[in-house]
């Protein structure tokens, strides 16, 4: 477990300092490569003695079986990365505006710079920090092969750490620890994910190995549990990076929290300082860690937790309760509810109807191969009743992804916001296959999640095979994009061609990463920058976008059919009816009127 949690705590130690240098307004390729180069230097240095190649040739001569799986393993990470080299497309949505596309612009600006028009930008920005260097060195490719490492980095890790626990009063065998590696890797929306520009997969590997690194501080002398202060200390610091990647890290962070009440609590009272301070050391650390990004936010933009609980942080920069509300409610969308039977198939449904987590769409196979966690959860799960004597580091594991699918059905049912839960959760679906007694029903398991993971990997094959043509330069990439992107490439290829400081308001449209001109978020609802509630004509609104430096229009009909009766949207209407916004662009296949991807001079 040496190296995971040495590449992990590397990937964050130098994700902070890419924040550091671009908050001081030195974020250069030169600055950026000389701070590439001392972590290369310490990750040698750390790894010198964790890698020998002759006790590695052994284990795999004595462990045939686990080899074998965990080739599988090396081919889902090698058909992943096929994924992960091809341009971001229509799929990876935020990644095109704003886990790529703020980057971007920090580069372009050689400095991290506050970006009013999105809030996004104001989350903890740890793996987008990664993603920027990426940029700088290695184009899209370079920044989305950190999250398919991460992603990889969190299997790797899941099933090291499943050999190290017990089942059946015996260690694991290694062939449990390569299962729980697939298990968590073969999950469709993993295998998808693991090739885009988003950062779940970054939360997952500091979460999961945050919670390992504390389940295995705890130690028990005379039935009475200790705490290690050191593993704490490790534990604390993975805990913060987590909590620098995304806000749902808060939750995972409050479920430590109260198993470490529960763990004071049954302390024998001789033992009671030492845990105590080991407790405190890992909250404090844990926060001094994730602090950064809250601090930022205080400062920047007046709410820690931007731009979430507005009630409570009522001065939140370019913020309102409206917003809030639709915000909330656009997030409400997901999923089947907390109602009884929606909880009691949760599992079924996670497998069969992704399409309900993942994306609001019509009703298509392809959503639910995306959003799709797999059948393995509904079929594996429910076997716990045949595991015997299980390791307690398991059943916390057990009781800790219950417990956060419990507090995520209560929130938005975004699969995507599991994927750090299951990481665990596979490592309990390990312990528990090594600890079936039943040979029938083990092997009847076993096969199941072979079968299942094998499915995975043909599903994803046939999504990946657009990627393949385009990596492999058997179709160009930017043909590729157009039809990816339909129009909006296009307009970006226009747009790119203009004056150096045009400046372009974006509306029904936020995919903004393939613009190199200044660009901005106007539809209402994003912002309070402007004020659609006092003006009273679309000469008014052409008028104010003046005042923002706006030089261009872009508006995306294919998205505007539902907003015929908008204030803001019969303003932009009267403003091309009027003439002050004079069209310069029209995508291909949009002659009829309102259709496509349009540009507009603002006159």
């Amino acid at each position: 477990m040496s190296i995971p949690y040495a590449l992990a705590l590397g990937m964050g130690t130098f994700a902070y300092l890419v924040l550091a240098v671009g908050l001081l307004g030195f974020l250069t390729r030169g600055v950026l490569g000389t701070l590439a180069a001392g972590g290369w230097v310490l990750l040698i240095w750390s790894l010198r003695s964790a890698v020998r190649p002759a006790t590695a040739i052994s284990w795999i001569r004595a462990n045939r079986l686990a080899t074998g799986i965990w080739g599988f393993v090396a081919v889902l990470a090698g058909v992943t990365i096929i994924s992960a080299l091809r341009a971001p497309d229509g799929m990876d949505w935020d990644g095109l505006s704003y886990h790529l596309a703020a980057p971007k612009i920090y580069l372009r600006a050689g400095k991290i710079l506050f970006i009013p028009y999105d809030s996004h930008t104001q989350f903890p920005f740890t793996m987008e920090m990664l993603f920027t260097f990426g940029l700088a060195f290695g184009g899209t490719a370079g920044a989305k092969l950190f999250h398919w490492a991460a992603g990889w980095l969190t299997a790797i890790a899941v099933g090291l750490w499943t050999i190290r626990l017990y089942a059946n009063g015996r260690q694991v065998p290694a062939w449990a620890g390569a299962a729980a590696a697939v298990v968590f890797g073969s999950m469709p929306l993993v295998l998808w994910e693991i090739g885009t520009g988003y950062v779940d997969l970054g939360t997952a590997v500091f979460q999961f190995l945050a919670l390992a690194a504390l389940l295995d501080a705890v130690s028990f002398r005379e039935g009475r549990p200790v705490l290690d202060r050191r593993r704490a200390i490790i534990a604390g610091t993975l805990t913060g990076f987590a909590l620098g990647t995304k806000y749902t890290a808060l939750l995972q962070f409050g479920l430590l929290g109260l198993g470490l009440c529960w763990l004071l609590l049954r302390t024998a009272p001789q033992e009671r300082g030492k845990t105590w301070g080991a407790a405190a050391v890992f909250v404090l650390t844990s926060l001094v860690v994730a602090s950064p990004w809250y601090v930022k936010n205080w400062i920047w933009v007046h709410n820690p937790v931007y731009p979430f609980f507005y009630r409570f942080f009522p001065h939140s920069y370019s913020w309102t309760a409206g917003a809030e509300r639709g915000y909330s409610g656009e997030q409400s969308l997901f999923g089947f509810g907390t109602g009884l039977r929606a909880v009691l198939n949760i599992f079924w449904n996670l497998a069969v109807h992704g399409r309900e987590f993942f994306v609001k769409s019509p009703k298509n196979l392809f959503g639910d191969k995306l959003g799709s966690l797999g059948p393995i959860w509904a079929g594996v799960l429910p076997l716990v009743f045949w595991g015997r004597k299980l390791d307690w580091r398991a059943i916390a594991c057990l009781l800790y992804g219950l417990a956060s699918i419990g507090i995520w059905l209560l929130m938005t049912q975004q699969t995507r916001y599991l994927l750090p839960v299951f990481a665990p959760l596979a490592a309990f679906v390990g312990v528990l296959l090594a600890g079936i007694d039943s040979r029938f029903v083990k092997r009847t398991a076993v096969a199941f999640v072979g079968a299942s993971a094998v499915l995975g990997l043909g599903m994803h094959m046939v999504m990946a095979e657009n990627a393949l043509r385009v990596v492999t330069g058997a179709q160009p990439e930017r043909e590729y994009l157009r039809e990816a992107l339909p129009g909006l490439y296009d307009a970006a290829e226009f747009i790119n061609q203009l004056p150096v400081d045009t400046k372009v308001a974006l509306y029904q449209e936020t995919r903004g990463f393939y613009l190199d001109r200044d660009y901005f978020w106007a539809n209402p609802g994003q912002h309070n920058e402007i004020p659609y509630d006092k003006l009273k004509s679309g000469s008014e609104l052409v008028d104010f976008l003046r005042t923002l430096g706006i030089t261009h229009v872009l508006i995306n009909f294919d998205f505007s059919s539902d907003q015929g009766t908008a204030p803001w949207y019969r303003l932009l209407l009267g403003a091309i009816r009027s003439g002050r916004l004079e069209e310069v662009f029209r995508s291909d296949g949009a002659e009829l009127e309102r259709k496509g991807v349009l540009v507009y001079a603002i006159r």
